[in-house]
């Protein structure tokens, strides 16, 4: 089984364009959990339907302390053996998806906990696709982006099951706890690269926003110094969080 977790707030017409992408799958063996932060436009009564109608949807719906808070209170719930993640408004790229990336997950090997396809970058909810990212995993000694070593999108990784219920996410977090699990990982363990487009991603997640830019920078620094990075390529490290302040503060200006 494939578990799909999703954490939303107010944002009950995107969540419908990600359960459609879902519900379509040719793959039954799938669990999607989601997450609501107690939200006041529909999504409880909402998902109250569609888990009434489907074994395969569960969910939550109380206020929690952001994304990684919510992803936690799904973790006990998972049921699959391999989990992804997916926003509000983030779609499965086709009905055959999961279905494909199956015959690659069963023939990984217990030592891998990660496996990643590509992630399309898609402007709106009605697009069916869009900018591939190059993003992949190549070692520390590899490209790095965003002050760390790049690692793929979270939106195409698939995590094990046993991985995300030994750790869990750092909620003190606020944007970068998926890499303090991912980074790691890849860096003791590796990853396994799928060679398929997994999901079509929405490009307005709270990282991607060029107000929190800052932000992310600041934690991706505190992941490194914590995992023994700080000291790598550190002029780069602190010379790419400089570039990011001087473009923020223009972009500030301009706007």
């Amino acid at each position: 089984m494939i578990t799909i977790i999703t954490s939303t707030l107010n944002a009950l017409h995107m969540l419908k364009y990600t359960s459609d992408s879902i519900f379509r799958q040719g793959l039954k063996d799938w669990q999607w959990i989601i997450v609501d932060g107690d939200s006041s436009d529909g999504t409880k009564e909402w998902l109250e339907e569609i888990a009434g109608m489907s074994r395969n949807v569960e969910f939550i719906s109380e206020p929690d302390q952001g994304i990684y808070d919510a992803w936690n209170k799904a973790l006990p719930l998972v049921r699959g053996e391999w989990v992804i993640f997916l926003g509000a408004g983030d779609k499965l790229k086709n009905p055959d998806v999961l279905q494909n990336c199956m015959r690659y997950l069963v023939e990984i090997t217990p030592d891998i906990n990660l496996a990643y396809g590509s992630v399309e970058y898609i402007n709106n909810v009605v697009d069916n696709s869009g900018s591939r990212s190059p993003a992949r995993w190549a070692g520390i000694e590899g490209k790095w982006v965003w002050c760390r070593p790049e690692q793929p999108n979270h939106q195409g990784v698939f995590h094990r099951r046993g991985l995300l219920i030994n750790n869990g996410f750092d909620s003190s977090y606020r944007f970068a706890g998926d890499t303090a699990i991912m980074l790691p990982e890849l860096m003791h363990n590796g990853a396994v690269e799928i060679p398929l487009c997994v999901t079509l991603r929405l490009l307005d997640g709270v990282s991607i926003n060029p107000r929190n830019r800052i932000k992310v920078l600041r934690e991706v620094l505190r992941i490194n110094r914590s995992i023994g990075l700080g000291s790598t390529r550190m002029m780069y490290q602190y010379a790419a969080l400089f570039y990011h302040v001087v473009k923020t503060r223009f972009s500030r200006k301009a706007g």
